[in-house]
């Protein structure tokens, strides 16, 4: 019997990844008398602590000779326009996309200004994100609960992020209206309690869909799952218009007549942009360069294109969105935001936080090093809008950001260059700027990377 429990336990060690023999080196009394002989207080410690007793590390940690040594002029600047705000939802990658698009509709109908209506989008992505759950339920049935692809569906039914190639098939599928159409409410501009609502209810039909059913049953299922969405985002954020009357002022403040358009038929005759001509250049260091690729799930529409991306240097990366805007064209890209930047001032700058100083010890961690310990990753979406020269190569750039006018530096950020080699993972680049051998990387066949790769759609902040 002795035995048989020793087997036992062992047999438990081993299916639990310990081997019996391993040695597991843990803080004994030596070593924890060897780590407090290694500190000592002294004035600057002392000092430390009392600042962090009363403060946050970021707030004492601020390099004040990068703050003293801003500028906020630029050699080449695109016209701004009145800033945009997202405020509590992760619709980054829808703003900084219809942004993009903003200037040519201006141009088209020969007007001061004009924005877009993301709630009409939103409702669109949160009705086809609920519908790509329940596809990708019903893609991993046979699975168990406790696999890692439907543990990754059932953690987030429907997120708020997502990314470039996603907004495209959004509009070409639903178009798009002015903002007075369907303008921002309470539950659009703070999605989370419109998302709990929607992955509690998506959780049941998760659970109802498993299981030993025929085909009709499953379709039946499905359907009505998109209904209790659709009800759902309906009472949140008002029906989508199928077709809306609307008049504006011309740049001479001259009224136009009043004009009936459904969404597709606004979207083709006044942006008119050629959505197919943008392409999504990524630069991930620990991925080959001049490859091609997809992530799985990572779509906004089932029936759809989902992303697909070509993997670039850095230096390629950088170099044609400075070819974007000298032909003043905007640009769209994402990047770690939260990373060595002050919002409240607008700041991105590498050695914005001197950490170094505040602990006593080099703080290291490579672009490299930061893909490869999974500390690097797209958060967040915006437009690049300007660029500083000083003999022909960048040293800051300027970025138009949507969470009002308020944040950052009147609604934007002043990035440094050295951030933009960091922090920068994806851009967006009409195709009369990029060159052949990188648009022949878009014929190859994409290599699919899983949903829980750091660059799936996580752009939400």
């Amino acid at each position: 019997m002795k035995s048989l429990t020793t087997i036992l336990i062992l047999g438990i060690f081993i299916l639990s990844g310990f081997a019996a023999d391993e040695k597991k080196q843990g803080i004994d009394a030596d070593l924890l008398a060897e780590l407090s002989a290694s500190f000592t207080w002294d004035a600057h410690t002392r000092a430390i602590h009392n600042a962090l007793s009363t403060q946050d590390s970021r707030a004492i940690s601020v390099n004040q000779r990068v703050m003293r040594s801003r500028d906020t002029h630029y050699s080449l600047e695109l016209e701004r326009r009145p800033i945009t705000n997202q405020e509590s939802t992760g619709r980054c990658w829808m703003y900084a996309g219809l942004n993009v698009l903003r200037p040519l509709a201006i141009k088209k109908l020969n007007t001061k200004d004009i924005q877009f209506s993301q709630t009409y989008l939103f409702f669109y992505d949160k009705l086809e994100k609920a519908n790509l759950f329940l596809q990708g339920i019903l893609d991993t049935r046979g699975l168990p609960l406790s696999d890692r692809k439907l543990e990754f569906l059932l953690r987030n039914p429907v997120p708020d992020g997502g990314q470039w190639v996603g907004m495209v098939e959004l509009i070409r599928k639903y178009g798009v209206v002015p903002y007075e159409i369907m303008p921002d409410n309470y539950s659009s501009s703070h999605s989370s309690s419109v998302n709990r609502a929607l992955a509690q209810k998506l959780r049941e039909y998760a659970l109802a869909l498993r299981g030993d059913k025929s085909e009709p049953d499953l379709e039946r299922i499905r359907v009505q799952a998109l209904k209790d969405v659709y009800r759902i985002l309906a009472v949140n954020f008002g029906v989508p218009p199928s077709e809306f009357t609307w008049r504006y002022k011309d740049k001479d403040d001259k009224l136009t007549a009043f004009k009936t358009w459904t969404p597709l038929d606004f979207y083709q005759q006044v942006v008119g942009a050629a959505l197919d001509d943008y392409y999504a250049l990524y630069s991930i260091p620990n991925r080959p360069f001049h490859r091609l690729f997809t992530i799985l799930w990572d779509q906004a529409v089932a029936d759809r294109p989902g992303l697909v991306f070509a993997n670039i240097p850095l230096e390629e990366l950088k170099q044609l969105t400075l070819k974007s805007l000298e032909a003043r064209a905007p640009v769209w890209f994402g990047c770690d935001v939260g990373k060595d930047s002050l919002s409240k001032e607008g700041v991105m700058a590498p050695e914005l936080f001197d950490l170094e100083s505040l602990y006593g010890m080099p703080f290291r961690l490579s672009r490299d090093d930061a893909f490869n310990t999974w500390a690097s990753a797209p958060t967040h979406a915006m437009v690049f809008t300007g660029v500083d020269l000083v003999d022909q190569a960048p040293t800051k750039w300027l970025v138009e950001n949507s969470w009002g006018p308020d944040s950052c530096d009147k609604g934007y950020y002043h990035m440094a260059d050295s951030w933009f080699d960091r922090h920068v993972q994806v851009v967006v680049i009409h195709k009369r700027f990029i060159p052949e051998k990188i648009l022949n990387v878009f014929t190859q066949k994409p290599e699919i990377l899983p949903p829980w790769d750091p660059m799936y759609r996580a752009l939400m902040q």
